[in-house]
């Protein structure tokens, strides 16, 4: 069953933090960087790119450090912004990466009085292509931005900046939601894959509808064993509910749809997709490493992507790692049902659970 979703969980998230827990975003900027935007104007024309000027600052007296994924000192791989147009959340159209747990080399340390400065073009990465009036603020919230230990994934680290605005008269920009027509039907297609690596992907694809058709069995027959608990949290129908369509949604996709694999990206993840283009998956170098089946598998991995489509589960990043998604299993199952990794773990079901 596929399902079409408008990506606005996360802005909605992040509007709510904003809104509601300004208190708690102050005190964390106490021990943590504070942000600024800027724009050089307040008008632009239709096709102008829009360029925002991103300040990330060490305030404190103390060395932070930040997780380099929620900043843009390597180009934008999260949604890092809230952005509305007259009013109404504009979505998020960038990538969505499947990385490895983040260790230390994935944070930057900014000393006692330190600033970065990135300039983003915002139109690459957000719907600008209607006019109107925008207004733009910086909003992540993540268990673990600005400590490379992580937290008890109760309590979501907070950065967010005050709102600028301008007039745009629409966007030629790549944020477009504009996709491609997807390949024919239920085969794969390769883009710059050798011969073993469309082999892989072949196998890879075959476990992951066993994986997914399992998953989607073991839903549909009602199960609620240690599997579904350990990846999803304590029961709830309305939850259960979620998981078992998502499963629906994957299997039948994995089953399918056709599928364009783009072998390319030469970045330390494992994949990556635009949530609005189905059904074309980027595979990076980690993926390469991994074994065919288990575990952060090849399989599992194309489970994790094509739980990101709009079309399938909309599902975000919520944390990575399998430590981190038991944990937040059990502090935020709200969250945990719509975090990819849940779902890529409950899919593998390694070591297999009931």
């Amino acid at each position: 069953m596929n399902k079409s979703k408008v990506r606005f969980n996360s802005l909605v998230l992040v509007l709510l933090i904003a809104l509601l827990v300004t208190s708690v975003a102050s005190a964390a900027s106490k021990d943590g960087p504070t942000v600024t935007l800027s724009v050089a104007q307040g008008e632009f024309d239709s096709g102008q790119d829009v360029l925002v000027t991103v300040n990330i600052s060490n305030t404190t007296k103390h060395t932070v450090k930040i997780l380099k994924w929620y900043t843009a000192a390597d180009g934008v791989e999260e949604s890092l912004f809230a952005v509305t147009r007259d009013g109404v959340p504009v979505s998020y159209t960038g990538p969505l990466y499947k990385r490895p747990s983040a260790t230390g080399k994935d944070y930057i340390s900014l000393k006692s009085g330190e600033r970065i400065t990135n300039v983003v073009n915002l139109g690459e990465y957000y719907d600008l292509s209607a006019p109107g009036q925008y207004e733009v603020f910086y909003a992540v919230a993540s268990f673990n931005m600005f400590n490379e230990k992580g937290n008890s994934f109760k309590l979501k680290d907070v950065l967010t900046s005050e709102k600028i605005s301008f007039h745009a008269k629409g966007s030629n920009g790549k944020g477009k939601p504009t996709p491609p027509p997807p390949p024919p039907p239920g085969g794969n297609t390769f883009n710059a894959c050798t011969v073993d690596q469309q082999s892989q992907l072949i196998t890879a694809r075959n476990t992951a509808k066993t994986y997914a058709s399992n998953s989607e069995n073991y839903l549909l027959a009602g199960n609620q064993g240690s599997r579904y608990t350990t990846w999803f949290g304590v029961f709830s129908t309305t939850r259960y509910n979620t998981v078992k369509n998502n499963f629906t949604a994957i299997s039948d996709a994995m089953d399918n749809a056709g599928i364009e694999f783009d072998c390319k990206c030469k970045q330390n993840y494992y994949a990556y997709v635009y949530s609005n283009q189905p059904y074309k998956i980027y595979l990076c170098k980690v993926f390469w490493q991994a074994p065919p089946s288990g575990t952060d598998s090849q399989a599992g991995t194309l489970i994790h992507e094509m739980s990101h489509f709009d079309v399938v589960a909309g599902t975000d990043d919520v944390v990575y790692g399998k430590t981190g998604s038991m944990q937040l299993a059990i502090d935020n199952p709200n969250d945990a049902i719509k975090n990819a990794d849940s779902h890529e773990y409950f899919a593998e079901n390694t070591p297999a659970l009931p």
